[in-house]
């Protein structure tokens, strides 16, 4: 069931622009968990097998990796995809956010 945003006004489309811009802000927190917990893996994971930290850590970081890559790629792919959709909403709205850009570097 899609909703149907053909009666939406320009203000409409901004202000739904804005609400998913500002989920993507706090997805991209998450983004960041699960890059640390890559790197804390990685570390915890060496340190384990190659360190002198013993093998049960060595498999919990190899986890902690392992689940840090799959929540950095599901939230990498899903807010890459939400930036395009704001894109397309905002031009749906008559923004161009590319000429924003130009302006701002011309000033």
């Amino acid at each position: 069931m899609a909703l149907d945003t053909s009666n939406w006004t320009r203000e409409d489309l901004v202000r739904e622009a804005k609400l998913q811009t500002d989920a993507i802000q706090r997805l991209n927190v998450w983004l960041r968990i699960g890059y640390s917990l890559v790197a804390a893996g990685f570390i915890l994971g060496y340190w384990g097998f190659y360190g002198g930290g013993g093998t049960g850590f060595g498999v919990l970081g190899v986890v902690l990796l392992v689940l840090g890559a799959l929540v950095s790629v599901v939230l990498k792919v899903g807010t890459t995809n939400a930036k395009k959709n704001v894109r397309n909403i905002l031009a749906a709205a008559g923004v161009d956010l590319d000429e924003k850009d130009e302006e701002a570097s011309n000033s």
